[in-house]
């Protein structure tokens, strides 16, 4: 039983109406138009973030994990289905997502600080206290006297601090983050996991995350959907087991590694049908 059925059972036990979950996206569909084609993207996928959980997507490249992100934001109207936040239809409305890309896309001429409230500006909700907030904030990060620096005098791990904080201080309940340490080496992508791990625990933020990187799905998130190849829909849902807090450790142990194989398994068969078909 997931986190989110828990909780329902619970609330419905007590006899409360159970809170609607942070994302409800309810079997979306998509297809592009392709010179004389259609290609279809999604494929009836269902997925939902309870208040405060960590969701991950694991999926092959190109089966249009971005394109439903694109869908949440409502950068992009799918062909059927329907997304809710908080239990409110937003199917096609911008502005109730926070989202983090690949690459952090601070503002080059922004200095740090500015680039973290970047989402509170555009909300007209920057004064003193919420400047007070992003230095607390950046010096909790390991920015604290980077505040007046400028993106290009930070390493690639600071600049993706920088973008996450700046996502963490928007106003907006649920965080997509779409691969954000996939640019990163690998030693500074295990210390982006380790960070990220003890930032959430603190926050405890409603986070939607891209990967492609089974072990870093594992470590960080409570439940992972596994999508198939191209067109996606959701083949798996795994209910992550490891109790919290979690330490990277846990990555030794052997229901770690077993569940690792059969993901990995999994991964690469839709991988190969993916290459066949094309």
């Amino acid at each position: 039983m997931s986190t989110l059925e828990k909780t329902t059972a619970a609330a419905k036990a007590g006899g409360h109406p159970p809170a609607p979950p942070a994302l409800e996206a309810s079997g979306i569909s998509k297809a592009f138009q392709e010179k004389r084609s259609r290609l279809q993207v999604l494929d009836d996928v269902t997925l939902t973030v309870g208040k405060g959980e960590f969701v991950s997507i694991l999926g092959p490249s190109g089966s249009g994990k971005s394109t439903l992100f694109h869908i949440i934001g409502g950068l992009v109207k799918p062909d059927a289905g329907t997304v809710r936040m908080n239990g409110a239809d937003v199917t096609g409305q911008q502005g109730h997502i926070s989202y983090m890309p690949q690459s952090p896309a601070l503002f080059p001429w922004r200095t740090i600080e500015d680039n973290v409230l970047l989402s509170q500006e555009v909300q007209g909700k920057v004064d003193k206290e919420a400047r007070e907030n992003a230095r607390m904030w950046l010096s909790k990060v390991g920015l604290g006297g980077f505040e007046k620096n400028h993106p290009h005098t930070l390493s690639g791990g600071m600049q993706q601090r920088a973008a996450f904080l700046r996502a963490l201080l928007s106003p907006q309940e649920l965080m997509c983050l779409d691969e954000p340490f996939s640019a990163l080496d690998a030693l500074t992508r295990s210390d982006m996991q380790r960070w990220l791990l003890d930032i959430w625990e603190e926050s405890r933020r409603s986070v939607l995350f891209i990967t492609h990187n089974i072990e870093e799905a594992l470590l960080l998130s409570s439940r992972i959907y596994v999508f198939s190849g191209r067109p996606a829909s959701v083949l798996h849902v795994i209910d992550v087991p490891f109790p919290r807090p979690r330490r990277e450790e846990i990555i030794e142990h052997p229901d770690f590694i077993k569940l690792r194989r059969e993901l990995s398994g999994w991964l690469r068969e839709e991988q190969l049908k993916m290459q066949g078909a094309n």
